[in-house]
């Protein structure tokens, strides 16, 4: 099995200029060793799979053959995203899977692990059902999925942020993959739900299994000046 300390994981559905962009951006700016899985859509699958720069990449930069047709506001995201993290586990051994939106792009340098350990979320910064602002944010979605119901049924914990960052150690991939392989319809319910459950479900398996996880970027928002970003943060979300 092939040893790398970084995946990054990408749903791409549009535009390869970019995605090209994206990837020599993470060649300038990531100085640790790193495989990039990208899960696409049809159309996006087709155009990659014929990329001369992939191709010529390909000991780093792997095409999914398990892909998804995605859209916003859907499950189907992070189904991408689960395809992807169940491709590492079954092919690599790795200590961090990142996930990456296909708009973000690195501003700061990342060269060793103690700069991911530093993001730490743990599970104190986890919410009841009873704590839950059940009025703001998507809450009032997230707690309608079977995996809301689960977690309020077991009295777990919630957890939420963006996914663009994201990043799970090994320990806590292994922890989701096996969750929602033993869970098989709250997998499911959440690969088809239509709403950003990408947003906690994740989030919420790693504090209530391994009870951490982390986040190297800055939120779902963009951010074309990285002069007013956190130094200690890595990707920024910038127009497309």
């Amino acid at each position: 099995m092939t040893k790398t300390s970084i995946i990054f994981s990408i749903n791409v559905h549009e535009k390869k200029d970019f995605l090209l962009k994206q990837l020599e951006n993470i060649k300038q700016n990531v100085k640790m060793d790193y495989i990039i899985i990208i899960n696409p859509n049809d159309c996006m699958y087709e155009e990659l799979t014929n990329c001369e720069y992939i191709e010529s990449n390909n000991n780093i930069i792997v095409i999914n053959k398990k892909y998804c047709n995605k859209k916003t506001y859907h499950g189907s995201l992070t189904k991408g995203i689960y395809l992807n993290m169940k491709y590492a586990m079954d092919n690599y051994e790795f200590a961090y899977f990142i996930i990456l939106s296909s708009r973000n792009m690195f501003y700061n340098i990342l060269d060793n692990a103690e700069s991911i350990k530093s993001l730490t979320i743990t599970i104190k910064n986890g919410l009841s059902y009873d704590t839950l602002p059940i009025s703001k944010w998507h809450w009032k979605f997230h707690i309608k999925t079977l995996l809301g119901q689960y977690i309020i049924k077991n009295k777990l914990l919630f957890s939420a942020g963006a996914h663009e960052g994201l990043t799970f150690d090994f320990i806590t991939s292994k922890h989701i993959v096996d969750f929602l392989e033993k869970n098989i319809t709250i997998k499911e319910d959440l690969f088809n739900f239509n709403h950003a459950v990408e947003e906690f479900s994740l989030q919420s398996i790693a504090i209530n299994t391994s009870g951490y996880y982390y986040n190297i970027g800055n939120g779902v928002y963009t951010h074309n000046n990285t002069n007013t970003l956190p130094k200690n943060k890595f990707v920024h979300k910038i127009t497309r």
